[in-house]
């Protein structure tokens, strides 16, 4: 009676069993069904991301107004803003800027710029979010794009040529105001337009003049250069710009012949001139490609001074370097303006590399800067040994404004990881020995300022003179 019981638990749990193995086998047929199904994860198969995109939403909600920080307040560029009636004046001077480009330095008639920029209309489109574009046909997209390239453009060589701005009727108060806007992510014209204008003109060393107008407009180029390429010394404003007679020239991308990428606006290029050398901050080692301080209203990174003074070139955002002295260490880091422009300009350089593919280069130096303030103290701290410039407000002020722009940021891991990796052995090495930690409290106390330097080398001097004079009244 035992054993039959026993053959019947036996039958009964081999039953289980084989019905929980149809089970399974079940289970692995839909994982298997669903991974045949699913989309490759090649790149190729990948939809690209927009390279004017707008602003990311979460970003829009995430500061209390930081939406005046991406919208334009006097012209429009592209379609995100374009036909806003609180625009209407900056339309108007979009036509006079762009009449000017057109007949004054291009010297060519509307048709051909109009027949140049339709037969990449396609291309351009593709730039921003449909939903923008499709209440456009190509007629009327060509007509925007040409307008706003070439009004663009005559405002650059405006600003850098130093022209007058009175036949524009812009005022002084307006012209940082226009710089703003045009380096506004939503706001921004594809870079491929920009090329195919630039090429409209008849220009010797285009490509020369052009990156020295771009790093001019964006503050950072030396006056010197800048002369030599627009053949400004002795000659007027105009003078050097054209060629003789229809002499066209091979424009590459200006300040972009480093780069693997082709640049997508002007913000952009604006951005891989702020960051350096594009090397994704492995190391955030010095590049050696300083580039130098210009024009006042963008040198968000002012220039290095030497000893005497002296200018000697800009600092660049990877300009960070860590160096350990066994006891003590030394922490460089490029000195940086933080003032009433800098929200803006911020804000934007975010929104652009989180919604777009290039690394998150300025998010993590951003990241790097926040994670050395905390109160206001720290902002004293860094303004004493002159890393920050405030001209925003008080020291809480600028610390609030790092808090506020680098919550919930997502930074590039490799960014600044070998100096890292540097600083934590160092303070590893530095809180294991009491003796290090002795020496360091000892020289904070005792050789901190100068006066305390002074006063040790004075008391040493003393004892010196007590000793000499104790000896020749012993040994007369």
């Amino acid at each position: 009676m035992a054993v039959k019981e026993a053959a019947i638990l036996m039958e009964k749990h081999q039953g289980k069993l084989g019905d929980g193995s149809c089970v399974g086998r079940k289970a692995l047929a839909i994982l298997k069904s669903k991974l045949e199904t699913s989309p490759s994860s090649s790149p190729s198969s990948s939809s690209p991301k927009l390279k004017c995109p707008k602003v990311p939403k979460r970003l829009r909600e995430k500061v209390k107004g930081a939406e005046d920080c991406y919208a334009p307040k006097l012209i429009s560029l592209g379609p995100y803003y374009h036909g806003e009636s609180r625009l209407a004046e900056g339309e108007e001077l979009k036509l006079k800027l762009a009449k000017d480009y057109i007949q004054n330095y291009c010297k060519e008639i509307v048709d051909a710029f109009y027949d140049k920029i339709s037969s990449i209309i396609t291309d351009l489109k593709d730039y921003y979010d449909e939903m923008s574009t499709k209440k456009y046909d190509d007629d009327k997209f060509t007509v925007m794009m040409v307008v706003d390239g070439c009004a663009l453009l005559s405002y650059i060589l405006n600003v850098c040529l130093g022209s007058k701005y009175g036949s524009f009727s812009i005022r002084y108060q307006d012209i940082s105001v226009l710089y703003r806007d045009t380096l506004l992510l939503e706001n921004q014209l594809p870079y491929q337009l920009l090329l195919e204008l630039m090429k409209m003109m008849r220009l010797e060393r285009a490509n020369d003049l052009w990156t020295s107008m771009f790093q001019e407009f964006f503050g950072i180029n030396d006056e010197s250069i800048f002369q030599e390429f627009m053949g400004m010394e002795g000659n007027s404003c105009h003078g050097g710009l054209f060629l003789q007679e229809s002499q066209k020239s091979n424009l590459e991308s200006p300040g972009n012949k480093s780069e693997s990428k082709p640049c997508h606006h002007l913000l952009d290029l604006f951005r891989r001139n702020f960051l350096g050398e594009e090397c994704s901050s492995s190391s955030g080692s010095q590049t050696g490609n300083e580039k130098l301080e210009g024009t006042w209203w963008s040198s968000l990174l002012p220039s290095k001074t030497d000893k005497s003074g002296g200018k000697v070139g800009r600092a660049l955002v990877r300009d960070i370097s860590f160096q350990s002295n066994g006891i003590t260490a030394c922490l460089k880091i490029p000195p940086i303006t933080i003032n009433s422009s800098t929200k803006a300009m911020f804000f934007n350089l975010i929104a652009y590399e989180m919604s777009s593919d290039v690394p998150h280069d300025f998010i993590s130096y951003l990241c790097f800067l926040d994670s050395l303030i905390d109160h206001a103290d720290d902002v004293k701290e860094l303004q004493s040994i002159g890393i920050v410039q405030n001209n925003l407000g008080t020291h809480e002020e600028v610390a609030i404004f790092f808090k506020t722009i680098s919550t919930d940021l997502e930074a590039n891991f490799h960014a600044y990881k070998d100096m890292r990796v540097k600083i934590q052995m160092h303070l590893q090495s530095h809180y294991n020995s009491r003796v290090k930690m002795w020496m360091t409290r000892c020289l904070g106390t005792y050789f901190g300022s100068p006066w305390t330097i002074i006063a040790w080398v004075g008391a040493f001097f003393a004892l010196f003179l007590t000793m000499v004079q104790t000896y020749y009244t012993v040994f007369p």
